[in-house]
């Protein structure tokens, strides 16, 4: 399992520090709410990120009981997901960029932040593509395992959103300008998820 943990954990990390709308929500609400809006705001994120992390051990159980190949393909289109992440991170944008206003009131911080991460497809499709390329062949419960692994990239969401929501500072150094315009997160999204695209798209076809 140390195996798949440790490249699970460099590449959550990856992705936590480029800017994105849950970064903004949380630092938008932090510098609104103070720290106490940037707790909400990270633990709202976290719980939808749970919601998630659920449906993505269904879709892995459903996946096996069509048939144990089947989480083969699905895996595969993941990588293909992944790749497609990684170039669209430092291609240019069309149209106007994600924003993400401050909650009107604290007390709806907490619910705000579930309801933007579980209503967005996107962050779905990524959990169902990301999660199951570190499931292990020789997992026990492979749904379990996708489940667990949902709930460890929530927890450490949060801890860094929270941290980005209440200092503002957060990883402000790597989000400069880099190379080529683009900021060093950027790179550093990009490398690790076509590296983890092409990684285990070579050992699933291998397995296969």
């Amino acid at each position: 399992m140390t195996e798949t943990l440790i490249p699970f954990l460099l590449a959550v990390l990856a992705l936590l520090i480029l800017p994105g709308p849950d970064m903004a929500f949380v630092l938008a609400n932090g510098i609104a709410y103070g720290r106490r809006g940037a707790f909400y705001s990270a633990l709202g994120i976290s719980a939808g990120g749970l919601v998630l992390a659920i449906a993505a051990a269904l879709l892995v159980a459903a996946t096996l009981a069509i048939s144990p190949s089947a989480l083969l393909a699905l895996q595969l289109a993941g990588c293909l997901y992944l790749l497609y992440i990684a170039m669209r991170t430092i291609l240019p944008r069309v149209g106007p960029a994600d924003t993400c206003a401050p909650a009107p009131t604290s007390g709806n911080l907490f619910l705000r932040g579930a309801v933007t991460n579980i209503s967005n497809p996107k962050a779905l499709i990524f959990f169902s593509a990301f999660i199951p390329q570190f499931i292990p062949d020789d997992a026990a419960g492979p749904a379990l395992h996708a489940f667990l692994l949902g709930a460890l990239l929530c927890s450490v969401g949060g801890a860094v959103n929270f941290a980005i929501g209440a200092s503002g500072t957060l990883f402000s150094g790597l989000n400069r300008h880099g190379l080529l315009g683009r900021s060093w997160s950027q790179w550093i999204v990009f490398a690790v998820f076509v590296s983890i695209s092409i990684a285990f798209a070579t050992q699933a076809v291998a397995r296969g």
